[in-house]
């Protein structure tokens, strides 16, 4: 089968991330490709896809009306006459301008604009909520199918002793955006943590974005410089080394499309905490133990983050997360997303 994986640019973000994942699997069995519209990528991002990916890259200048990159897009589809379009970015529709195929978009996170529904063969969902979002808002049913990562390729905390001489180590991984990601919550959550605990306690945050300067300003108004750092943008491969050195991984999103970042905690061996959105819900509800906090909630944020801790100091979170890992790993491990997606694939080329 041949598949053309589309996006408009290919930058450090959860959906390329797990596109990359996916077509690295697909093209060991099938034909993939990989078309970036626009002339925005990330060489490292790429640097990743497997040899066996036939990767173009168009340039068009982002919101150029030349219709010469439109036509290169077009000409390319063409030539390489794929039995599925699979589509990564709404917009990309309105591009395919010669011929008719058989074409996929996955939503990837609630409140997606515009969505072209009836232009798509299938509509895919990576999530519950997002599913019911785009029906709520469109009238239009969408196929669910729950990202997946390689729990394989994580290295896995095995050692779950404190220790008296060291700190107890969180960390938050998403882009900078508090509006949506929520690190405000928990800054001030460490806050409390901070001036109300014994125990020393410090806060990575993973990831760069518009709200950089806010959250810096922030942390410098609590005083919080020596317990918070902004350490910026990871790779996966950083990533997947070294997560298993810290204590907790938290997600306080006010909303979310689903939480790929908390099965990749627990790939690491890492309990994680989220709060009570229906993205991650889906995730967390699904688990042994469920460490969630109201939305919004600074104290409930500060209080769960208290029992975690407190559950290391009596030795109970080995055996959580013995439990908790084989959970995930038989729900959205990568492989079942891949069967998932080639499933309908041919069930689209069939119809």
């Amino acid at each position: 089968m041949k598949v053309a994986h589309c996006f408009f640019t290919m930058h450090i973000g959860g959906s390329q991330i797990l596109a990359i994942d996916l077509i690295n699997k697909m093209c060991r069995e099938h034909e993939v490709f990989l078309l970036i519209v626009n002339d925005q990528w990330n060489q490292q991002l790429l640097d990743k896809v497997d040899k066996r990916v036939v990767v173009r890259c168009i340039n068009r200048k982002e919101g150029s009306r030349n219709p010469l990159p439109v036509l290169r897009f077009n000409l390319l589809l063409k030539k390489i006459k794929p039995d599925v379009i699979h589509c990564h970015e709404n917009k990309i529709i309105n591009l395919i301008k010669i011929g008719k195929y058989k074409t996929i978009y996955t939503v990837h996170d609630v409140g997606v604009k515009n969505i072209e529904v009836k232009k798509y063969s299938v509509l895919v969902a990576i999530s519950k909520s997002v599913k019911a979002d785009v029906t709520e808002r469109f009238g239009v049913k969408a196929k669910v199918i729950h990202n997946g990562i390689s729990m394989e390729t994580f290295a896995k905390r095995k050692q779950y002793a404190l220790s008296n001489d060291k700190p107890f180590k969180i960390v938050q991984v998403s882009r900078l955006v508090h509006e949506k990601k929520g690190q405000d919550i928990l800054i001030k959550a460490i806050d409390k943590l901070v001036k109300n605990s014994e125990i020393q306690i410090t806060l990575d945050i993973i990831g760069n974005g518009p709200s950089y300067n806010y959250l810096q300003s922030l942390i410098k108004s609590y005083s919080l410089e020596r317990s918070i750092k902004l350490i910026g943008a990871k790779d996966r491969k950083w990533i997947s080394q070294n997560l298993l050195d810290y204590h907790v991984l938290v997600q306080p999103s006010r909303f979310e499309g689903f939480g790929l970042t908390l099965i990749e905690g627990i790939a690491a061996g890492v309990p994680v905490i989220a709060s009570d959105i229906d993205g991650p819900a889906e995730i967390m509800t699904s688990l042994n133990s469920k460490f969630t906090f109201e939305s919004e909630n600074i104290d409930a944020c500060a209080n769960k983050l208290m029992e975690v801790i407190t559950l290391y100091q009596r030795n109970k979170i080995e055996s959580i997360m013995e439990v908790t890992y084989r959970e995930i790993a038989a729900q959205f491990s990568l492989a079942s997303a891949v069967d998932n997606y080639l499933r309908l694939y041919e069930e689209v080329v069939r119809a």
